[in-house]
């Protein structure tokens, strides 16, 4: 579902901003921070029992009132997910100011304000309450920038909101997403902590142990020590979560390794470039032991493939 705001009469700046807002969320009220030209887009997936909607908007407050709550139905709170700009969060006398990366609570059963004093994205989870743990909206400060952990609980939850939105023709796909998003909410305030790890709950963690790969599977030093350093955690945790894959964590990063080699191996803008240098810049160190991997996985030596595929496109 997506709503674009409309121009409707010229006394109304907001054009249809405000039935956006009803329609995709709850009865809010949009007030001006600037005199410049209002647009804004909402899309949203309903997966399962939560909401995901992604909002782009000019600047400006909305704030939800009691008048707004006496005519609601509903009981959710917002946990939103700020992408560009900065929100200001304000609800029972408590203040959250969220960044880019950063995570804020409201309760839409209590009135409250959010305002975007610049041009803003988000991603918004209407989660009802009796899914999340009851203290976790009880003056909530979700500063994800501010730690490696909370940066990297920010990504993984970014990209399962994203695969819920463009998977939302697929119920599979979507539930999946969905029921990770709200294990990641839940565990937030625990990943915030010190040393967060082993509380913060096994699929979670491994969400956030899988990004760092993705990220990083170019790096030679990549593997469960380096996991383990930078989660807190043994690497015994790390091998008995990475169990539940099927895949140990060298099979994940050289799974990766070899994806991008084959890519660059494929791509004429790589046609100077030596295997050996292939390779070493996916983060393999023993050319050997890349060969044995890249033929165990497409049938074909390095070179071989390499020229299979350049023979096949020059015909």
């Amino acid at each position: 579902m997506e709503w674009s705001t409309k121009a409707i009469e010229a006394d109304r700046p907001f054009g249809s901003w405000a039935e956006d807002l009803a329609d995709a969320f709850v009865p809010l009220e949009p007030r001006k921070i600037a005199e410049q030209p209002f647009k804004g887009l909402i899309s949203r997936a309903d997966v399962a029992s939560i909401q995901i909607s992604r909002v782009e908007a000019t600047k400006h407050v909305v704030l939800r009132l009691q008048s707004h709550i006496a005519r609601s139905t509903g009981d959710v709170y917002f946990v939103n997910l700020q992408l560009d700009g900065v929100g200001r969060y304000t609800q029972l006398g408590h203040e959250q100011i969220c960044g880019p990366g950063d995570l804020a609570i409201v309760d839409t059963t209590e009135p409250f304000e959010i305002a975007n004093c610049r041009n803003f994205s988000l991603f918004c989870f209407a989660v009802p309450r009796q899914l999340l743990p009851r203290a976790l909206a009880e003056r909530p400060r979700l500063r994800l920038s501010a730690t490696e952990a909370g940066r990297a609980l920010s990504r993984t939850l970014a990209g399962h909101a994203e695969l819920c939105l463009r998977s939302a023709s697929n119920p599979g796909i979507s539930a999946f997403g969905a029921q990770h998003v709200v294990d990641l909410i839940s565990h937030a305030p625990g990943i915030l902590d010190e040393n967060p790890t082993e509380r913060a709950g096994r699929s979670v963690l491994l969400s956030m142990m899988l990004d760092h790969i993705e990220r990083h599977a170019d790096d030679p030093e990549l593997g469960a020590a380096t996991l383990a350093a930078k989660f807190h955690c043994s690497q015994r945790y790390v091998h008995k979560l990475f169990s539940t894959t099927g895949r140990s964590v060298g099979e994940h990063v050289n799974g990766l390794r070899i994806l991008v080699c084959t890519r660059n191996l494929l791509d004429p803008a790589h046609r100077r470039a030596t295997i050996a240098e292939i390779a070493f810049n996916a983060g393999f160190r023993d050319i050997s032991y890349f060969n044995r991997l890249f033929k165990r996985s497409s049938g074909l030596a390095p070179r071989d493939f390499r020229r299979a595929t350049t023979v096949d496109s020059a015909r």
